[in-house]
């Protein structure tokens, strides 16, 4: 295969790469389509030696329409490659495995951009998985919408997203146990969950992670601004803020799963519980604005409408008791043959309740949002 040297003005950074890059040895570094979401990052690529054989891309008169992608499709390959990226970690054999995890952030926001209504969505409503897995990548999209509410630049978020991904990688095996576990948290469990902080950076280090933000967060997401967490008992300032932000997430994003020994939170108790009976424990300003950045009723919500239909949450309005929603039973107890959409700023459609989660009828989360 025939390649030719690729030069920094070729790449369009928050552009897909328009063919696949290798470095001098052949090896595979990007795929065609990555979007690199930084001027950092594309400077430490282009240092490293980037190629292509653009010639053998064929030639268009015009690029072909862009294709609406499922981000629910993307959702289930984003897990395997998840998965595959903390049995690495965990390994600690492969040097590689910083970047690729810095390359999963950065695909990571262009889903969040590109549909962020539907990526919240499949976080109240995907949920199957090893729960690690799940939890972080769930927790790595709330991180990226937080962070982008506050106005944090895509670049700096990066390494956050990344902390926020494999924050719990020190307890991968104890939180499928746990996950599953009816009974009390024996002496053992409780001292391998408070050391697990520290051995999630161990586990880092050990592969190579050296990013500064990206280990301290890890760090101290179980940290409490009244002293009560662990693994230092950090008050207040002491305490860096993006894990700060990530403890919310983390809370929030455990609240809303099933475990065996409790069901889960509708999102509206999560947010209650977070803003409420969690006061002095976190960041009470960030606790305001992550409230507001979701919604009273966020995407993947269950909810009885004033006409007695049952709807899901598919998009916010921009007023946090009034989104946008989809019917999917009709007012007396029939499923409907397809979604109808709402709006429940109209008082004929007002949002009456929140309900559970209606498991007697299958969702099509793709008709849903319309892919």
């Amino acid at each position: 295969m025939s390649m030719s040297r690729i030069r920094k003005d070729e790449i369009r950074i928050g552009q897909p790469l328009p063919w696949p890059v290798y470095d001098s040895s052949g090896l595979l570094l990007l795929s065609k389509g990555f979007i690199i979401s930084s001027e950092r990052q594309l400077e430490a690529l282009i240092q490293r030696g980037l190629y292509s054989n653009r010639a053998a891309a064929p030639l268009r008169a015009a690029p072909p329409p862009e294709t609406k992608v499922s981000p629910f499709k993307m959702f289930d390959h984003l897990q395997l490659r998840l998965k595959r990226l903390c049995e690495d970690l965990k390994e600690g054999t492969q040097p590689d495995v910083p970047d690729r995890i810095l390359r999963f952030c950065a695909n990571l926001q262009h889903l969040c951009r590109m549909d962020p209504d539907a990526v919240l969505g499949a976080v109240h409503l995907i949920h199957e998985g090893q729960y690690t897995i799940i939890h972080g990548l769930h927790a790595a999209i709330l991180t990226e919408l937080f962070l982008r509410a506050l106005g944090i630049s895509a670049e700096d978020r990066l390494p956050v997203l990344a902390a926020a991904l494999t924050h719990d990688i020190g307890m991968m095996d104890l939180h499928d146990t746990l996950h599953k576990q009816q009974d009390p948290l024996s002496d053992e469990q409780w001292a391998q969950v408070r050391r697990h902080p520290k051995r999630s950076v161990e586990i880092l280090e050990k592969a190579g992670v050296i990013d500064g933000i990206w280990l301290e967060t890890v760090l101290h997401h179980h940290e409490r601004l009244d002293g009560s967490g662990y693994p230092f008992g950090l008050r207040d300032e002491d305490i860096f803020f993006p894990a700060r932000v990530l403890s919310i997430v983390d809370v929030y994003g455990a609240m809303i799963k099933r475990r065996a020994y409790r069901g889960s939170l509708q999102a509206k108790e999560a947010l209650r519980e977070i803003f409420l009976r969690r006061a002095g424990e976190v960041d009470e300003h960030l606790a305001k604005i992550f409230v507001k950045e979701l919604g009273i009723f966020p995407p993947g919500a269950f909810v009885r409408l004033k006409n007695s239909e049952i709807a899901v949450v598919t998009h916010r309005s921009g007023v946090a008791t009034s989104p946008i929603a989809h019917a999917i039973i009709g007012p007396r107890g029939a499923p409907l043959a397809k979604p109808v959409k709402r709006d429940t700023r109209n008082q004929e459609f007002a949002i009456h309740e929140l309900v559970p989660r209606e498991n007697t009828v299958s969702l099509n989360l793709c008709s849903l949002w319309g892919y």
